[in-house]
């Protein structure tokens, strides 16, 4: 217990503010964004550790279990390797019955996508438990919670940049369903030529990018960031970042208005034109 107390001040005295409120708070706790329950043997990657409020911490928990399942149930060669994900849907039934009976398809449904998606479940596998999920909305929430916590994380480790409640984070994601009937990751193509740093990302010498990679992109002025995620073959994460108040708000909506589009592929999840997702 010593031990573990001596690692939170000698952590919270390098980074002594909360990240995820915008760096106003000071930070009591130490946050691990992605959750470790998505990772295999719960191996998260080093490094993976961000300064938090006890608020900010907890506000998330039943976001991070959602997120957790999704990836895992989206990765039927590796998902489960571990055996947890039966307990972790257990437990995601015990906390949210309704969310979780919606979220869930039935038997019938899910050998039906299956087939039309060529997925087969692996030995000892339901194709409930290795099938489609049903995108609901609050399973759109709990994307939009996770991906506003795992961008703020990111900035914050590769380049010490603390976002505000003001400073904009724009959002585009899809699931490995969208990648099988587009025939590819359409976005990620599009992107491709944007340079950036895809690290290599491990605990204890395992590479876990095949459960965990993404590529982050910066502006020369520091001001715009990109990040391109990947979590396993399960669902995928496009956020645009900007750490000029409004710009990238007025930017998109101008870009979706001379396109004439309704659909609007980047929804902004936090910026001075809405309400942040989270309050501490």
């Amino acid at each position: 217990m010593g031990e573990r107390k001596n690692k939170l001040q000698k952590f919270l005295k390098l980074h002594p503010k909360c990240i995820f409120c915008g760096g106003y708070v000071d930070a009591t706790t130490i946050e691990h964004c992605p959750p470790r329950s998505l990772f295999q043997n719960k191996m998260a990657p080093e490094k993976f550790e961000f300064p938090s409020c006890v608020a900010c911490n907890n506000y998330s928990s039943d976001e991070d279990l959602i997120v957790a399942v999704m990836a895992r149930m989206g990765s039927p060669a590796f998902g489960d390797s571990d055996g947890r994900l039966v307990g972790m849907m257990k437990a995601l039934n015990r906390q949210k019955p309704k969310f979780y009976k919606s979220f869930l398809p039935s038997a019938t449904e899910a050998r039906i996508n299956n087939r039309q998606l060529g997925i087969t479940p692996t030995a000892g596998m339901t194709h409930q438990e290795m099938g489609v999920l049903n995108i609901n909305d609050e399973t759109r929430e709990a994307i939009k919670v996770f991906a506003k916590k795992l961008a703020k994380g990111i900035a914050y480790l590769e380049e010490g940049l603390i976002f505000s409640n003001d400073h904009c984070l724009a959002l585009n994601w899809f699931t490995n369903a969208n990648v099988i009937k587009d025939g590819g990751h359409k976005v990620f193509e599009i992107l491709s030529h944007i340079g950036g740093v895809t690290p290599k990302l491990s605990r204890n010498r395992v590479v876990l990018n095949n459960q965990f990679e993404y590529k982050f992109s910066l502006s020369d002025d520091k001001n715009l960031i990109l990040i391109q995620a990947k979590f396993g073959e399960s669902f995928f994460l496009v956020i645009n970042g900007c750490m000029t108040a409004g710009h990238l708000e007025n930017l998109l909506e101008k870009t979706y208005q001379d396109l004439g589009r309704d659909y609007r592929p980047f929804e902004i999840i936090q910026g001075i034109a809405m309400d942040p997702i989270s309050s501490n």
